[in-house]
């Protein structure tokens, strides 16, 4: 351990510890490198989950639209519900 590395405890249910023992058995690694790895690779797939929102869907639904309305992200419930109420949003 060198001294950029924290030491931690963790309880582990049996069934968890006994698979995790086989693994690093398996994988002739230590139980706690093989803890590392997998909270690495935890990590890095919700970093890889990450939106890319210039490539959403949703995103490039912006601007395909016009209107003369300048007020209707503030106000849209009045614009959306006006006509079904039988009035006019003015």
């Amino acid at each position: 351990m060198t001294l950029a590395e924290k030491r931690i405890q963790i309880y582990l249910p049996e069934t968890l510890f006994g698979a995790l023992k086989r693994e690093a058995r398996a994988e002739n690694k230590s139980i706690a490198q093989v803890i590392r790895e997998a909270i690495e690779n935890h990590l890095e797939e919700r970093r890889r989950r990450k939106i890319n929102w210039e490539n959403d869907p949703l995103n490039k639904i912006i601007g395909m639209g016009s209107s003369k309305v300048r007020d209707a992200s503030s106000h849209h419930d009045k614009y959306i519900y006006a006509s079904r109420l039988g009035s006019s949003p003015d």
